[in-house]
């Protein structure tokens, strides 16, 4: 009997169940986040059991690491795969539509994995991007080590970029769109590495330090906090202790720790409004305009980049008023830079231009936020030539149109 049971189970079990389930945990978590989603939901998801999950993962944790694995594995196979640079550009093209949410996991989720698993992933990644800098400098022999990891990094955060936004063509379009952002990023032409190695004094936006106060301290530690390890596992024990103080003297300056998280996103918006808008008013020429925007907002997150990282991975822990006022501004923002790119570049149908524009502010974020790129001194600069890159492709800047004299944010 207990044989019979087992032959009617394997049956009906489907040989791509483990798949599916990974799957499902994908969608779940991007939309939800990791702590909002429990097994039973993602066996739901599947239509089995909790148990039938336990099959195949030993639990959250464990589907976790399959979920941002996955990713990471198949953009190590496409290499293996690739004779050359472009078609290993193509390959990405097509799975980063397949896989449009792996890199919201990684930045967001990754977060609740052991630390060694996340070294272990780190690992994985720098090795991608060294054997992308491999292909990238095999036909552009004259880039030094430096500037082939930098338009590496470029080219994987293109593909990532994605995963931040809605936004959809149809496939093939899709897939030519991303192979051109990645083609024009590896292609960049980068300036003198001389020029911006000053330092990173104020240029674009002006992000000036703010004086640190008491409830500076705590509000800076928060930010950092709270992107390292996530809004939930955070205590204001931990932020007490990280800003010297005690989780209960925290209470003299935010109410809770949900005013620290609010309090955060709005300081965030204000500095970036209050930056673009100083940028954006000493340019003369449309072409100017787009200029400044990217110098500014490279500026600002090269200056918050713990706070770049919590609104790319936080917003959902808002209360609904906050969050909804959060989302709105962005969407501003993001409305703004479509205005300007298209006063220089017409004809650039929206949903496009949006894919393009957020391709160029991923690279921003993720160069602010790798390891050694943020120490280079002439970021901002390279950055800069990259942007541009993506943005303005040769030949297709068409006659600029007026710049237009209402409000520059609109």
């Amino acid at each position: 009997m207990r044989a019979a049971a087992s032959e009617r189970e394997s049956v009906r079990r489907p040989s791509d169940r483990k798949a599916r389930i990974v799957t499902a945990a994908t969608t779940l978590f991007c939309e939800r986040g990791y702590h909002n989603v429990s097994v039973a939901d993602v066996a739901g998801a599947v239509g089995i059991t909790a148990p039938a999950l336990y099959r195949h993962f030993r639990g959250k944790p464990d589907l976790l690491l399959h979920v941002v694995t996955v990713p990471i594995e198949a953009i190590a196979a496409s290499l293996d795969a690739a004779p050359d640079l472009d078609s290993y550009l193509w390959a990405s093209a097509a799975e980063g539509v397949e896989r449009r949410g792996s890199a919201t996991l990684w930045q967001r989720e990754a977060r609740h994995l052991p630390a060694e698993r996340r070294a272990q992933l780190r690992r994985a990644l720098s090795d991608i991007a060294s054997r992308t800098s491999t292909l990238i400098r095999a036909v552009r022999p004259e880039l030094s080590e430096q500037n082939g990891e930098l338009l590496a990094w470029a080219v994987l955060s293109v593909y990532g970029s994605i995963s931040g936004h809605r936004v959809s063509l149809p496939r093939r379009r899709f897939e030519d769109l991303l192979h051109g952002l990645a083609l024009s990023a590896a292609y960049s032409p980068l300036g003198d590495p001389f020029r911006g190695a000053e330092g990173r004094g104020p240029r674009g936006g002006g992000y000036l330090e703010l004086s640190m106060s008491r409830r500076e301290e705590i509000l800076s530690e928060a930010i950092r906090l709270f992107d390292e390890r996530g809004f939930q596992s955070v205590s204001t024990d931990d932020i007490g202790e990280a800003a010297g103080a005690s989780g209960p003297s925290i209470y003299k300056h935010f109410p809770s720790k949900t005013d620290l998280l609010v309090a955060a996103v709005v300081r965030g918006g204000e500095q970036r409004r209050a930056g673009t808008a100083l940028a954006l008013a000493r340019a003369t020429t449309p072409r100017e305009r787009l200029d400044q925007l990217l110098r500014s907002y490279i500026e600002f997150a090269l200056h918050h980049s713990h706070l770049i990282g919590l609104l790319i991975s936080e917003l959902e822990q808002l209360p609904e008023k906050e969050r909804r006022a959060a989302v709105q501004t962005q969407r501003d923002y993001l409305a703004l830079w479509v205005r300007v790119l298209d006063q220089v570049r017409p004809g650039l149908e929206r949903p496009e231009a949006r894919i393009v524009i957020g391709a160029v502010l991923t690279i921003v974020d993720n160069a602010a936020r790798t390891g050694r790129l943020g120490e280079r001194a002439d970021l901002p600069e390279r950055l800069t030539d990259i942007g541009m890159a993506l943005l303005l492709p040769e030949g297709a800047a068409a006659e600029p149109r007026p710049a237009a004299a209402a409000d520059p944010l609109g």
